[in-house]
């Protein structure tokens, strides 16, 4: 886990984030009034089952949604900037200096005919006035900081020349060359074995801890998350269901949702894991009420009736959830 750090001032604020892509089949409603914030130096988990809205709310604080897809309500506020309501220019000077993603797939995100450096060069000389041999030797030194044996050579490839784990660490090197105030994760370890799993996540904290940089790691391995995270954010359907610091949520997870997620981990010794029956609604056509309804084995009566909002349980955690909030309505959505 992250050490924790108190800073007033908050890096990153998203408020009300709502992000929805119109199809011919309907409208798809894949972030819903999402909302979280991520201290200076601070480690947020955003996590859950795939399609449930992670990476489009990353993608939207980005600014990388295009049609059919459109943010229809939200603030995202970087460093009291309203990212929604920036300039393309400034929003332009914006990605890669002060806020940075890693994608999910390393290797479709690299161009597979520019070799690895010269990639490298042209990311800090858009956002740099500095000479060729200096952005050189900047990318080199990236290249050795993250860890990568014979940056030199790492220079001289392509991306398929390099093993995956391998370009997920230049990707990593790519977004912290221009040290950004705010990094977004998306599914770091995907695909990797466990020994480069635990190397990457080992870099990254180190790295974060020296620039003092905030954290967005999107993932649905709860592993990761008790590993790396401060706080924790869980989505569902495209909303949050549960956000606590990550002890608070490991030792006491308040949603129905929550307490399977973290049931279905294996566990050593453990011969039968507990999946989660059942699939997760369509984004097209959410149900009236709790979305989570239909998988939840603590369903009851007004759960059909009413979409619960997040309400405060105990000091830093919220839950979405009639049972958590012992049953009151006050504060819950009808839909």
């Amino acid at each position: 886990m992250a050490d924790s750090k108190t800073i007033a001032k908050p890096a990153l604020e998203v408020n009300n984030l709502s992000t929805w892509f119109y199809t011919d089949k309907g409208i798809v409603r894949a972030a819903n009034d999402v909302s979280f914030t991520i201290k200076k130096g601070e480690t947020l988990g955003l996590v859950g089952e795939s399609g449930c809205g992670k990476s489009v709310t990353a993608r939207s604080i980005l600014g990388l949604i295009e049609p059919p897809g459109e943010i229809v309500t939200g603030e995202i506020l970087l460093d009291n900037t309203n990212l929604l309501q920036a300039e393309t220019k400034k929003l332009e000077k914006l990605r890669g200096r002060e806020l940075a993603m890693v994608f999910q797939d390393p290797l479709s995100s690299l161009n597979p005919v520019l070799r690895i450096g010269l990639q490298m060069i042209e990311t800090i000389q858009t956002h740099k006035k500095t000479s060729r041999r200096e952005a050189e030797r900047q990318a080199l030194l990236q290249l050795d900081q993250i860890g990568l044996p014979d940056p030199e050579r790492i220079m001289r490839s392509y991306s398929f020349e390099l093993s995956v784990g391998m370009c997920q660490r230049v990707m990593l090197a790519m977004a912290l060359l221009l040290e950004p105030k705010v990094l977004i994760v998306d599914e770091p370890t995907t695909a990797l074995d466990t020994t480069v799993q635990t190397q990457i996540l080992a870099e990254l904290k180190r790295l974060q801890r020296e620039m003092n940089m905030s954290l967005l790691m999107i993932t649905h391995d709860m592993g990761v998350i008790a590993q790396m995270a401060d706080t924790v954010a869980v989505m569902y359907a495209g909303s949050i269901t549960e956000k606590a610091p990550v002890k608070k949520l490991f030792d006491n997870p308040a949603h129905p949702y929550t307490r399977a997620l973290l049931s279905s981990i294996p566990r050593l010794g453990q011969n039968n894991l507990s999946p989660i029956e059942g699939q997760p609604p369509s984004l097209f056509n959410l149900p009236p009420g709790c979305p989570f309804l239909k998988r939840c084995p603590e369903v009851f009566s007004k759960c059909f009736d009413y979409m619960p909002s997040l309400g405060e349980i105990s000091p830093g955690h919220f839950s979405a959830c009639l049972l958590a909030n012992n049953f009151e309505l006050p504060g819950v959505s009808s839909q």
